[in-house]
């Protein structure tokens, strides 16, 4: 295998009121490509330092460092942020998430940085985060996951760029046993199907024992350098008793009430699904009115209108199933309903305004002869129609959902 890092007599000194802080001693280690290794070491032992000068952070005082053959110690600020964002995916302890962002805009991040267009953003964060098996959870907010889903985010957005490293700086510190092992069996499955180096920073020694090379830290100083077998963190997944039946599908509890209430409004609606809603009113309006001239031989009835509301139901319903791995909410259909309403609203106003839309010409005759009070109860009428319109595509959603996308039976997506 290849060297990837190369570190020769490396030294760090921090100035400090009390004199020289030497923080790092002559360190000697090489890093080949593919491999997991944990750097071990108790508080104020370097390890921090390292990982800093490892993730082009910081430089060393003295002595080399060279990560896939380029000497970082010798590169200006932007050289070392330009390396930085082509060979290195970092993942913190605090996951460090955009929190009013979903987990996909937070996994297309580094890749706006990079330039990378729209479209092939989003097909790059879709295909990491269904590697971390989140495909399902791609439209919730931090706030709507749980910790190891956090955390599985924070992965996913380190690996869109594909880089060939991983620094992990105590990924499992914020997290229970069980999500600890779940993180730690991710890690080293892209490790070992992608062959992705991983370089842990941890304090824990069970946590190292996941990795196949030890090295630990006292002092500033290298004092032991282990390869042994790894332990595999999938088999001790396994070994624990099932999790408490309390836990919730989106990874809070059940006795949280925040939790439960973000559960109960669903999460943000994808733009994409009013577009959906807006094709299926169109293919409505168009079988509608070929159903009335072929069948009824009649030219115009409500008929048209229907088939666009069961149209628009089924295409958002089955597009938020497809999208959000789970049936829309209550809440959800509510803001729909609302939403597009309005959408259409605001979209139809000007058209009629202007005279391009069959029933331009009766409406503005009315209107113009309308002033006062009855200009006062038009607008109030416009105004209920606009909710009867809402509660009628409301009625029809609720009606068509657990026919299209029964909750519980679609297929389950890795949590």
């Amino acid at each position: 295998m290849d060297v990837l890092i190369a570190c020769r007599q490396l030294s760090k000194d921090y100035e400090s009121g009390a004199g020289v802080v030497r923080a790092l001693r002559e360190i000697d280690l090489e890093i080949r490509q593919g491999e997991f290794v944990a750097i071990v070491g108790t508080s104020g032992s370097g390890k921090s330092t390292l990982m800093n000068i490892l993730g082009c952070l910081d430089r060393p005082t003295r002595g080399a460092y060279e990560l896939a053959g380029f000497d970082i110690g010798t590169r200006s600020s932007d050289a070392r942020a330009i390396l930085r964002n082509r060979l290195i995916g970092f993942i913190f302890q605090g996951f460090n998430l955009l929190p009013r962002t979903t987990a996909l805009e937070n996994v297309e991040l580094p890749l706006v940085y990079r330039g990378v267009s729209a479209r092939e953003r989003r097909n790059q964060a879709l295909e990491a985060l269904a590697a971390v098996g989140l495909a399902g959870r791609v439209h919730h907010t931090p706030n709507q996951l749980s910790g190891g889903q956090q955390q599985r985010v924070a992965i996913a957005r380190a690996l869109v760029t594909g880089p060939p490293m991983l620094l992990a700086d105590e990924p499992t510190g914020n997290l229970d046993t069980r999500t600890s092992l779940e993180v730690l069996a991710l890690l080293q499955r892209l490790n070992r199907e992608r062959g992705i180096t991983i370089v842990l920073v941890t304090h824990e020694h069970d946590i190292a024992a996941c990795a196949s090379r030890v090295v630990t830290f006292r002092d500033g100083r290298i004092v032991s350098d282990v390869r042994e077998k790894s332990v595999d963190a999938a088999a001790e997944l396994e070994k624990l008793p099932p999790p408490e039946p309390s836990v919730v599908a989106d990874g809070a509890s059940g006795s949280d009430p925040a939790a439960e209430q973000r559960r109960r409004l669903g999460g943000p609606i994808p733009r994409a699904l009013y577009a959906m809603t807006a094709l299926g009113g169109v293919l409505g309006l168009g079988l509608g009115v070929a159903y009335c001239r072929a069948v009824l031989e009649v030219s115009s009835t409500p008929i048209p209108i229907a088939f666009a509301f069961v149209l628009e139901a089924i295409f958002a319903v089955r597009y938020a199933q497809k999208s959000m791995g789970r049936p829309l909410t209550s809440d959800q259909r509510v803001r729909v309903s609302l939403g597009y309403t309005l959408g259409v609203g605001l979209l139809l106003a000007p058209l009629t305004a202007l005279g391009w839309m069959p029933w331009s010409k009766p409406v503005l005759d009315l209107l113009a002869g309308l002033s006062g009070s009855r200009l006062a109860l038009a607008l109030g009428a416009l105004v209920l129609a606009l909710a009867t319109v809402t509660l009628a595509r409301y009625l029809v959603l609720a009606l068509v959902a657990p026919l299209v996308a029964p909750a519980g039976g679609g297929k389950k997506r890795p949590a």
